[in-house]
């Protein structure tokens, strides 16, 4: 059994790395589960990076408790890692958020050369005395320390603008430059005034908080942005017809009063023919979005299929059917396209599915009766719409 005796140096230097190697160990498993999940470059610079972060402050822990010998070579490799991991973690954060292009990697391999270069320069000068004298020298990196320094401005001016948190990360980067000046201080300028080693020695914990909330938001925007692709069409960015129809059942089931509206595009394989599909892909959007903003806080909007476009309101079968009107004749007058109009009511024993067929029928006659123009299902022929959908092209 040996007995641990903690210096007020040592306490507070195992105090800052055992809250460091928590945090840094959260980030860790986050970023795990991140690149088993995604193999993105990102998630492995992040691994790369905390492990050389982690590494660092399990042997400032060991030191801390008498576990190594503080000798000038684990100090040295120390800030050795402290300078790489701070390189390769601010470049996978700047890829959280965007793909590393050519020029960014040769920043990236060029700073970890320089920093291999500036390492050598605090190492050879020395090399030719005595071991003694040379490892007493090796204890202080003022090129390392001044390089470590530069970095922070650095990353500020590369990275900053393109985060998408940006008052966070530059905060992170600040807190960096202070606590670097602060170890510059307290080694070169004023060795003996403690405060600059205390505060620099807790400020890393601050940093790390920083980089977990910058990394845990990022992740938050990741999963929502993932579970938005899911439900979602990537052109219109309306709901898609499984999420759609799977929200009508489940607000069927609520006995509110509800009401579908069913939409197709007059004349859109023609449009397609005579301008292209990015023109049509372009009316498509255009008319979506106004769907959406007629739908927004009375009800949901969907694509149910090719320039077929759904939408359920909340209320009564007046408003259904000003909705209906205004989408109709919105599309007119802002688009160069219009479109045919059909809805429905929900009645006792409907699903999502029947109360859909009725729109649909609905649409189909406002189709088959001039276009541009909205049928309410309840105005049909009983016996035409209780009989089969006739096949139809849609045009």
């Amino acid at each position: 059994m040996f007995l641990i005796t903690l210096t007020p140096d040592n306490f507070g230097l195992l105090f800052s790395s055992s809250m460091a190697v928590v945090i840094v160990a959260l980030m860790l498993f986050m970023s795990y589960r991140l690149y088993v999940s995604n193999r993105k470059l990102a998630y492995r610079s992040l691994l790369t990076s905390l492990s050389f972060i982690l590494i660092q402050h399990l042997l400032q822990m060991a030191i801390s408790l008498d576990l190594t010998p503080s000798s000038p070579i684990l100090v040295f490799i120390g800030k050795l890692l402290q300078v790489y991991a701070f390189i390769v973690i601010n470049f996978a954060v700047f890829e959280l958020y965007h793909r590393r292009r050519p020029r960014t990697r040769l920043w990236f391999y060029g700073l970890l050369v320089t920093g291999l270069l500036v390492a050598a320069g605090d190492l050879l000068p020395g090399i030719s005395s005595g071991d003694k004298e040379w490892m007493n020298r090796i204890q202080s990196t003022p090129a390392l320390d001044g390089f470590l320094l530069l970095l922070g401005p650095l990353f500020v001016l590369m990275f900053a603008p393109h985060i998408g948190q940006p008052r966070k990360y530059m905060t992170s980067l600040w807190i960096a430059f202070t606590m670097q000046i602060l170890a510059i201080s307290s080694v070169y300028w004023a060795p003996e005034v403690h405060v600059f080693k205390t505060i620099s020695g807790l400020l890393p914990v601050f940093y790390y908080i920083f980089l977990f909330s910058i990394l845990f938001e990022r992740v938050v925007e990741i999963l929502q942005s993932v579970y938005r692709s899911s439900i979602t069409d990537g052109l219109t960015n309306l709901y898609n017809r499984r999420y759609f129809m799977g929200r009508l059942d489940k607000l069927i089931a609520t006995g509110r009063s509800i009401g579908v509206i069913f939409c197709d595009i007059d004349n859109f394989k023609k449009l397609n023919d005579t301008h292209g599909h990015h023109k049509a892909d372009g009316v498509l959007k255009q008319v979506s979005s106004m769907i959406m903003e007629e739908t927004d806080g009375i009800g949901l909007a969907g694509r149910y299929g090719g320039e077929e476009l759904v939408a359920f309101i909340v209320g009564p079968a007046s408003s259904v059917a000003q909705v209906a009107e205004n989408i109709r004749a919105r599309t007119e007058k802002e688009s160069i396209v219009t479109i045919s109009v059909g809805y429905s009511m929900v009645s006792p024993g409907e699903t999502a599915e029947s109360l859909m067929k009725q729109a649909d029928q609905a649409m189909y006659y406002s189709k088959t009766n001039g276009k541009n123009r909205v049928t309410a299902f309840t105005a049909l022929d009983r016996g035409a719409a209780s009989g089969p959908i006739k096949q139809r092209r849609r045009g």
